[in-house]
């Protein structure tokens, strides 16, 4: 009566009704329990690490995962939803020892299989975890970034919440799915009613959103600075988020560990082109280059690089 529910996108905003985990989702957070219970990292969380500080970067090697269950398999086939589970079981330590500090996993020290030269990015890369070589050249002031919105029907009442996507028009949201419910449920009855409240009538609650920190860095490999891309001015961009926000500055050599993603062009003549463009999404960063690192910087063409 009110809407047209073919759109896939308007289906993702319905409430998801509270379920249990699946079984594969129960066998991922007792890893991470396990992982997180083992004498390593108990004695790390004992320390009480970031205690007192808004949002806290917990590290754990790479090589650590292996060793309980399939995590590197499951960082490596669904990285996001892996990680999701395993910053949940982090939060839950966290609030065991009475601290009110935001952990987020911090995956470090990745294996040489996975260090790659960032000139040699290709399409075919995205969606990868990889570690790269980084000089950094310029940064962006700090901004922050709507990543989960809150809203509510002003009718019943119900509260809801969705994930936005960075740099991406925030979703719209069109109704409120138990009203839509009530109402199709209505209509099959023996006796509809013949009035029905708007469902459409959806405000977002502000003062609930979470926002993130989120910076701009661009970047060139040590390889750039002596193959003629660097005084090229060709450079990749690296997003960092939370802790790492304002921690760098032009001129750091870092080891990046980083999601390959994809980003339309910035200068893009139409909304629909679909030409793109990549980026590096950061998931930790360490300082200095990494130890498999086989080229020198040339310094002088970093310092000849312009400031803006």
């Amino acid at each position: 009566m009110f809407l047209n529910r073919r759109n896939s996108r308007e289906e993702s905003m319905k409430r998801r009704i509270p379920t249990e985990p699946s079984e594969d989702e129960q066998k991922t957070l007792a890893s991470w329990r396990l992982l997180f219970e083992s004498p390593k990292y108990v004695a790390d969380l004992n320390a009480s690490p970031g205690k007192d500080e808004p949002v806290f970067g917990f590290e754990i090697e790479w090589d650590d995962l292996g060793q309980f269950g399939e995590l590197q398999l499951e960082l490596t086939e669904s990285m996001e939803h892996t990680l999701a589970c395993g910053n949940q079981v982090l939060k839950e330590q966290y609030s065991d020892r009475v601290m009110s500090t935001r952990p987020v996993i911090r995956i470090v020290n990745l294996p040489s299989s996975r260090y790659y030269e960032m000139s040699e990015l290709r399409m075919r890369d995205r969606t990868r975890l990889l570690a790269f070589d980084a000089i950094v050249v310029r940064a962006s002031p700090a901004i922050g970034w709507l990543k989960i919105s809150t809203h509510r029907c002003n009718d019943c009442g119900l509260k809801w919440t969705i994930n936005e996507r960075l740099a991406r028009p925030r979703e719209k949201v069109k109704y409120c799915s138990d009203c839509l419910d009530a109402i199709v449920k209505d209509q099959s009855s023996k006796k509809p009613k013949s009035y029905y409240k708007d469902p459409t009538d959806v405000s977002m609650v502000a003062e609930e959103n979470f926002y993130e920190d989120v910076q701009y860095l661009e970047v060139i490999s040590p390889l750039m600075t002596k193959n003629g891309m660097a005084l090229n001015q060709e450079c990749f961009q690296v997003v960092v988020f939370d802790e790492y926000v304002g921690q760098f500055s032009r001129g750091d050599h870092l080891t990046i560990n980083a999601m390959v993603a994809v980003d339309p062009l910035v200068n893009r003549d139409f909304i629909r082109d679909t030409r793109r463009m990549i980026y590096l999404k950061a998931h930790s960063v360490e300082e200095g280059l990494s130890n498999t690192s086989k080229e020198s910087v040339d310094e002088s063409v970093v310092d000849s690089l312009p400031l803006n």
